[in-house]
């Protein structure tokens, strides 16, 4: 796909330096523009078809450049790279208020960096059409195999520096985009039968001195599964839970667990637990609290590690490891379970489990919205109701 922008029938302009050539490209019927200018190329369509006409629309393109820098005007301002490096200072000063995570800054640049920026930096914005944007997906999804939710992703960043350019008047309206289509698969997760073989196998294991990688099984994974299914933030903030996000209410009618995601993907949001994770998380901090990791500011799960992704590493080959003991790494549907199947099934069971329950404050308490919900989990639950609805009678 590349081979289609690659330069054909490179020509030097007669009379004007060597930086200025026109060419040919197969994706296209026209002739190309491009001049060399501060260590990298301006590129552009002539829109001609004859050689003399292209000829003469790039010495028009070379003067207005030239006149351009001696009025000391960055040339290259409407580049998609420029406006790029703009988009993510915008971001940046979000972050710095407190109105953004940081994480959503550091994976678009990592997008840009790696594949966006490589094929479309150079181009002027108002070249960026929708063609040469299916042209860049297409690309994409044949060299890299990118599932159409991550190929989705790139479409979000590329929009987001159109629209940059955009407000910087140097564009007036975005192309239309193409569309991806996206299959989604509901969440595997683990039913009554296969949750409770789980946390059995994990509590006996617990107690049997076996290791993982030299790390020794304990109770503490047993906790961990039993709290994930109990509450509804997402493994990458159990991960990083500190005591002081976890706050337990009571009062006459229930008891539950406040907490406060350290790093929630948006803003700082609280989400409710259900009962029983008040007792897995004061059985948990006794254990610690004889160890001297109770405090504040010490981690709820495995706190003895400082680094958590090697923590959270931990937790994926424990987990692992009691999967393939119980037979449970595949679902009935051969989908296959992980440690994130804790937090779909603690939503699967308050859809299945609750009577009359408001999924938008279910979307709102597992920091999510309702088409997450409707896309990845309702799917399951509409099934189990049709079979209930069938088999009841009046």
């Amino acid at each position: 796909m590349k081979a289609r922008t690659n330069p054909q029938d490179v020509q030097c302009v007669p009379k004007y330096p060597e930086s200025l050539q026109i060419y040919r490209i197969a994706a296209s019927k026209f002739w190309q523009v491009r001049l060399f200018v501060d260590r990298k190329y301006i590129r552009k369509s002539t829109k001609c078809l004859d050689r003399e006409d292209a000829i003469e629309f790039a010495k028009q393109f070379y003067d207005e450049i030239r006149i351009a820098q001696r009025l000391d005007f960055n040339v290259h301002t409407d580049t998609f790279a420029a406006c790029a490096k703009h988009l993510l200072k915008s971001q940046e000063a979000l972050v710095n208020r407190g109105e953004r995570d940081d994480r959503i800054n550091v994976e678009d640049e990592w997008k840009l960096d790696k594949d966006i920026l490589p094929f479309f930096g150079t181009m002027g914005v108002a070249e960026i059409t929708t063609l040469k944007i299916e042209e860049y997906i297409n690309q994409l999804s044949s060299q890299r195999k990118l599932s159409p939710s991550t190929l989705s992703k790139h479409l979000v960043v590329i929009r987001k520096v159109l629209n940059e350019a955009r407000k910087r008047d140097f564009i007036k309206s975005s192309p239309p985009f193409p569309t991806i289509r996206r299959r989604d698969n509901p969440r595997a997760y683990f039913d009554d039968v296969d949750y409770k073989k789980l946390r059995d196998t994990a509590k006996k294991l617990a107690s049997e001195g076996i290791k993982v990688r030299y790390v020794p099984l304990t109770i503490e994974l047993y906790e961990l599964i039993l709290f994930s299914v109990n509450v509804f933030v997402r493994l990458s903030d159990i991960k990083n839970l500190k005591h002081k996000h976890i706050r337990v209410v009571r009062d006459k009618k229930t008891e539950y667990l406040s907490i406060t995601p350290p790093e929630s993907k948006t803003v700082i949001r609280e989400s409710v637990s259900m009962r029983t994770a008040v007792t897995v998380y004061e059985r948990l901090r006794d254990m610690h609290e004889k160890q001297g990791l109770a405090s504040e500011n010490d981690y709820v799960f495995f706190p003895k590690y400082t680094n958590r992704d090697y923590a959270l590493q931990t937790m994926r080959r424990q987990f692992e490891f009691i999967l393939k003991k119980t037979d449970l790494k595949f679902d009935r549907n051969e989908r296959p379970r992980t440690l994130y199947s804790l937090r779909h099934t603690a939503l699967m069971f308050r859809l299945l489990k609750s009577e009359n329950i408001d999924i938008f404050m279910l979307a709102r308490n597992a920091l999510t919205s309702v088409s997450q919900l409707e896309r990845f989990y309702l799917s399951h639950a509409e099934s189990k109701m049709k079979i209930e609805n069938l088999q009841s009678f009046a």
